[in-house]
């Protein structure tokens, strides 16, 4: 591998990583819009964000729903399911209203990576 190359690689991984530490609360809150179960929760974002560096462990879900529960954003219940007991989580009132300024300012940022494109195309 040239030596360019590899400064790429090593570029494209930190970016992701600050990329999938920006958008995985965001994801979380996005998800549990409905109620869902922590195991049920990480497949989902592994699926949604395939490449994140470091790749996606089952702590991570969990250490940010912990965060969530700490400041009220999301609500949580234990439920009894095949015998064994379950935590499921959902949105709180002030999780909604989090979610809807972050989709908020998710648009705009579309909006503005659209309009970069287009003013780096002329």
């Amino acid at each position: 591998m040239a030596v360019d190359e590899h400064n790429e690689d090593i570029l494209l991984k930190k970016w992701r990583a600050q990329l999938s530490k920006g958008v995985l609360e965001f994801l979380v809150l996005i998800l549990l819009q409905k109620e869902r179960y922590g195991w049920d929760i990480l497949q989902m974002v592994r699926l949604l964000l395939p490449a994140t560096e470091p790749p996606l462990t089952d702590g991570t879900i969990y250490n940010v729903l912990t965060r969530l529960k700490r400041k009220s954003l999301v609500t949580y219940q234990n439920k009894t399911v095949d015998g064994r007991m379950r935590t499921y989580y959902n949105l709180s009132e002030k999780g909604e209203v989090l979610l809807q300024v972050m989709k908020k300012d998710w648009e705009q940022l579309f909006a503005s990576i659209s309009e970069a494109e287009e003013m780096g195309e002329k």
